[in-house]
């Protein structure tokens, strides 16, 4: 292994990226521990900030050092990935550079949610929203305001998951009305519905919950929604778990 490093080392100085990344992948994959593995790989992003293969061994090298409980490490490495795909999404902004600085974000999160920092992937999502709306993605600025919505759930600040939640459907319904559209609408409506429940507000929340059944339609999905109706309507309390859970920050590594 270390005369395959010794290639990372002689790639990097002939400029030869994609050599040298494809060198890291195979060495994060057969022996993740090696000596100077870790600075190789974050040696190669410095020298070649804005290299897409130089992102992808930064990303290996953040979910193999999750695996292994290094979290410190992950959210390091996951950080400087995040550096690398901004980098690229200023650079040349598309939306195949929008998606993967997105991806990224999304590892670091999950990276930070595993160790606790609930802050820091509200963060992350925060940045999402901002260049989803720099690119002009309202779409994707829904996606994401739903998602700190139910951040602001799990953390019982509802006011803020109202306010949140009734923005991503309002831009939702901005959309062209299509299926996809619809499922992602319904799902704030039982967002929506569920924090209006948690408040007290049944009435509100029945409305609520008729407007995800129309937009799902014969989705099998809708019989969660007439389960939660039926629930309402006895009498019962929000039942613990809502039925849409966040998607954002979720990766799993074990």
């Amino acid at each position: 292994m270390d005369r395959v490093m010794k290639g990372v080392r002689a790639c990097m100085a002939k400029g030869a990226v994609e050599d040298a990344a494809t060198l890291l992948l195979h060495l994060w994959a057969e022996d993740p521990d090696l000596r100077g593995l870790r600075e190789a790989s974050v040696e190669l992003a410095d020298r070649f900030p804005l290299s897409d293969s130089a992102a992808e061994v930064l990303r290996t090298a953040a979910l193999s050092s999750a695996e292994r409980g290094l979290l410190p490490a992950a959210e390091e490495l996951a950080r400087r990935e995040v550096g690398v795909r901004r980098a690229r999404c200023q650079a040349e902004p598309t939306p195949e550079s929008l998606t993967a600085h997105v991806g990224a974000l999304d590892v670091l999160a999950s990276v930070q949610r595993a160790r606790g920092e609930d802050e820091a992937v509200e963060a992350c999502l925060t940045e999402v929203v901002e260049w989803q709306h720099d690119h002009g993605d309202r779409a994707g600025v829904a996606w994401a305001l739903r998602e700190l919505g139910v951040l602001a759930i799990e953390a019982g600040d509802l006011a803020l998951a109202g306010r949140r939640l009734t923005r991503a459907v309002s831009l939702y319904r901005e959309q062209a009305d299509d299926p996809p559209v619809r499922l992602a609408r319904a799902w704030c409506w039982v967002l929506l519905a569920c924090v209006r429940w948690a408040e007290e507000r049944p009435t509100e929340a029945r409305v609520l919950l008729e407007a995800a059944l129309g937009d799902l339609g014969d989705d099998d999905a809708a019989v969660d929604v007439l389960r939660l109706l039926e629930a309402l309507d006895s009498g019962d309390d929000l039942p613990e778990s809502v039925p849409v859970g966040a998607e954002f920050g979720q990766l799993s590594w074990v």
